[in-house]
């Protein structure tokens, strides 16, 4: 399966046109929120973003935040709680101004009623998904801060809005302290290895942007190019 967040694009062709011709158009503005964490997904919808970006992410009781992965252009949002009907299991919240497709509950139920194929294919998707999750605990469990930053930069680049496949340089819009919460990390910890990266020449820090100048010894440090069951960028599940 492609490594990819967009499970409508899996679809063939004149469903993919019928599922986006459903959408509502939605307007989200910097720092506002699509959806928060612990609200009710019966009925709530699910969405594609159509422009901008949007971060996952959630707080604990202590305050302290991690931030899952960013999201852009093209990549599906919300679909679990539109599958199960459960409560959202994270924040969104866009980043910029954000413009959504939204798939509103009754037109979904409509859909897959027509075409079985589209829970098929999200029956797949989720699945491709729980492996990455495996993956992910795999290296929180047993591998070491330089490794997991490694495996975190290359999988938060897959969804970068500024990534550019295939290119020789490709950039991630992410400030040390987000990268710090997104593997547990403390910032002067996170500064250190992006200086020593730096400093080795495969990639160059500003302040809210890494740009990959050279991905290989990444996923050297990152061990992904050893992992039978693992793809150059693990991503997070989608919810």
């Amino acid at each position: 399966m492609s490594n990819t967040a967009n499970w409508i694009a899996l679809l063939p062709q004149h469903i993919q046109d019928e599922v986006t011709a459903t959408f509502k158009i939605k307007h989200f503005s910097d720092g506002e929120y699509v959806y928060r964490k612990g609200e009710s997904g019966a009925g709530a919808g699910q969405y594609q973003i159509l422009s901008g970006s949007v971060r996952l992410r959630v707080i604990a009781d202590n305050g302290k935040e991690a931030t899952y992965v960013i999201y852009g252009e093209g990549d599906c949002i919300g679909f679990l709680s539109a599958i199960d009907n459960d409560v959202r299991p994270q924040d969104v919240i866009a980043i910029g101004e954000v413009r959504v497709g939204k798939i509103v509950s009754k037109d979904f139920d409509q859909l897959t009623e027509k075409y079985p194929i589209i829970y098929k294919t999200l029956c797949e998707h989720v699945s491709y998904r729980i492996r990455e999750v495996f993956n992910m605990y795999e290296y929180g469990l047993f591998f070491n801060l330089e490794r997991r930053l490694a495996n975190q930069i290359l999988f938060l680049l897959a969804f970068s809005a500024t990534n550019v496949p295939n290119s020789a340089c490709q950039e991630l819009e992410f400030t040390q302290e987000m990268l710090a919460s997104s593997v547990g990390a403390t910032r002067q910890a996170i500064n250190k290895l992006l200086k020593d990266w730096s400093d080795a020449g495969f990639i160059e820090y500003h302040y809210g942007k890494i740009r990959i100048l050279d991905s290989e010894p990444l996923a050297k440090i990152s061990g992904v190019d050893k992992m039978i069951t693992s793809q150059v960028a693990v991503k997070a599940i989608a919810s």
